[in-house]
């Protein structure tokens, strides 16, 4: 067991390994990870942990936490939602840390993965799903929901969980700011995250404690160049309408621990990622030194961005009109480690089952009243792309029809 975090821009990683601590937290019970034990306490308890570590804490040891994105609908009232078999949190301690490239890390010669679909998002499943969407904005229940779908893909040749790793980042540009990815060997499961998208992050100066987040709203497909790209962009009035409106959810939701209020700082920057050009905006505040990690948990999770707005109402529609659950794809993964407290949206993130071989990825994007169906299915296909090209045959997209 042992998990990585992208450091910079020098294909550099902080490895983490030597568990002495893994648990899974479901509703009412956890299991230890480390041993097989089934033990008492749950999810309330872990909970209750992070309530107690106040936010200008150092960490000795490095601490990785894997929340699930169904976690969040007990954070708003929703716990009829969440079934007890449900898994909502993955808990790690380690005892050692290194910073290393992954061909230091591993010697042997990759063996490229190579994928073919198994299951994807129809047309006519979308364009269902959209028209449920649609019409909760028409009658004014909700102002934005994100709407995403699973691929299914699957492998034929034995492959090390590094073969994944070293192939997707073996180009330090296509390593994202928030990438990371976690062995759990006592389940055979790969968590491979190359997401650009921060939930939030801590910094601990003279004067305090302050926090940034920093939503992504807004995706142009890369074409002619990446200048043209942010062009087109950001002259979209439906991008910056989506941006502007997630910017001020998590302006609100950071305003509950804040301390004045929390400040849009940037109000749309640009990023650039395989194949596609996002736009961000970040939104900080100072916050008391008595404020718990917990409590910053319960007021940002999950992500406005993967959501939508009015949060609690779209949650809702979210589970009313995806077929499955999301899991750890649209969750947060959460690095505290000496100074650092950082965690990540889970987007262009995958699961894979390393027994089975197969891997599991989900993709969408946010709906409006402005949104064209055709060009949501397109974004959400340019979506995938990003993160499975590299284990794709040249040009092979899914078939959709």
């Amino acid at each position: 067991m042992w998990s990585l975090f992208a450091q910079g821009q020098k294909g550099e990683f902080l490895y983490c390994f030597k568990p002495h601590l893994a648990r899974l937290h479901y509703r009412h019970h956890s299991l230890d990870l480390l041993s097989g034990r089934k033990l008492p306490g749950g999810i309330a308890s872990f909970l209750e942990s992070l309530h107690e570590i106040p936010l200008n804490a150092t960490f000795a040891k490095p601490k990785v936490l894997h929340l699930l994105y169904e976690l969040g609908h007990l954070f708003h009232g929703q716990a009829d939602l969440v079934p007890g078999h449900l898994p909502l949190a993955i808990e790690i301690e380690y005892l050692k840390a290194k910073r290393i490239k992954l061909d230091d890390l591993w010697k042997h010669e990759v063996n490229p993965p190579r994928l073919k679909f198994l299951q994807v998002p129809t047309w006519d499943e979308y364009k269902l799903a959209f028209e449920k969407i649609h019409s909760e904005l028409i009658s004014g229940n909700c102002y934005q929901v994100n709407l995403t779908a699973p691929f299914y893909l699957s492998w034929k040749n034995d492959h090390r969980p590094s073969d994944f790793i070293r192939h997707l980042w073996s180009k330090p540009e296509r390593i994202s700011a928030y990438a990371h990815a976690t062995w759990l060997s006592t389940m055979g499961k790969l968590l491979l995250s190359n997401s650009p998208e921060c939930l939030v992050q801590r910094k601990v100066c003279e004067s305090g404690v302050e926090l940034y987040s920093m939503p992504i709203k807004g995706t142009q497909a890369i074409q002619k160049s990446p200048k043209a790209a942010w062009n087109e962009l950001r002259q979209s009035k439906k991008d910056l309408g989506e941006l502007n409106m997630i910017t001020d959810l998590i302006r609100n939701d950071l305003s509950r621990v804040a301390k004045p209020q929390a400040q849009v700082i940037s109000k749309q920057k640009a990023l650039q990622v395989p194949g596609l050009m996002h736009q961000y905006s970040i939104v900080g505040c100072p916050v008391p030194e008595s404020t718990s990690w917990g409590q910053v948990l319960e007021c940002l999770f999950p992500g406005g961005s993967v959501t939508g707005a009015p949060k609690k109402r779209v949650l809702d529609i979210i589970h009313e009109v995806e077929t499955e659950t999301r899991g750890h794809y649209c969750g947060s993964t959460w690095l505290a480690y000496g100074k650092t407290l950082a965690s990540s949206i889970n987007i262009r993130t995958a699961e894979l089952d390393m027994g089975q071989k197969e891997m599991k990825y989900g993709a969408g994007g946010g709906i409006t009243l402005q949104s064209d169906e055709s060009g949501e299915f397109e974004e959400m296909l340019r979506k995938s792309e990003s993160f499975l090209s590299p284990f794709l045959p040249q040009n092979i997209r899914p078939r959709v029809v």
